[in-house]
């Protein structure tokens, strides 16, 4: 019986885990909203360290920005596990070559070395991040054991 209250408590501990993701994928909305305004804008804002490069770049930003837009969109409307793994693998492939043709054009000048050498480092570390996380969301996706990683992790 004391098995079961506590299996009972811990699946509702579960369930609302589950629903408190929602106001998350709202934020991302909000915030990917604001980067999208942003990146459209830089080159109207005269900003001194964004080149006329960025045209060539724009359209893949603005793609992997509407591609997480839609992609937390359907994550608040439909969460199983095995969608939101897929649906993050997807997404971290789109912004993966977003920051490649970034990283390969690379619209910004700083006029100081060091500025421009440390932002290509830190484009290329964010390339080595983003496919670290594809492989983890492949592998939570192909085996299911997300939950033994978080009781790993406590």
């Amino acid at each position: 019986m004391i098995f079961f209250l506590w299996r009972c408590v811990f699946l509702e501990e579960h369930r609302k885990k589950e629903k408190s993701k929602k106001p998350e994928y709202i934020i991302a909305i909000i915030f990917n909203l604001i980067f999208l305004y942003i990146w459209n804008n830089l080159l109207n804002w005269k900003v001194y360290f964004i080149t006329n490069a960025l045209n060539e770049v724009l359209w893949i930003i603005n793609l992997s920005i509407i591609a997480a837009i839609i992609g937390n969109a359907l994550l608040l409307l439909y969460n199983p596990k095995w969608f939101h793994h897929t649906m993050k693998i997807i997404l971290n492939i789109i912004t993966f070559i977003a920051v490649y043709f970034v990283y390969t054009v690379f619209p910004f000048n700083f006029y100081n070395s060091a500025l421009n050498w440390g932002l290509n480092i830190f484009l290329i570390l964010g390339m080595i991040a983003i496919a670290i996380a594809t492989i983890v969301e492949f592998f939570f996706l192909v085996t299911r054991r997300q939950n033994d990683w978080k009781l790993i992790r406590r």
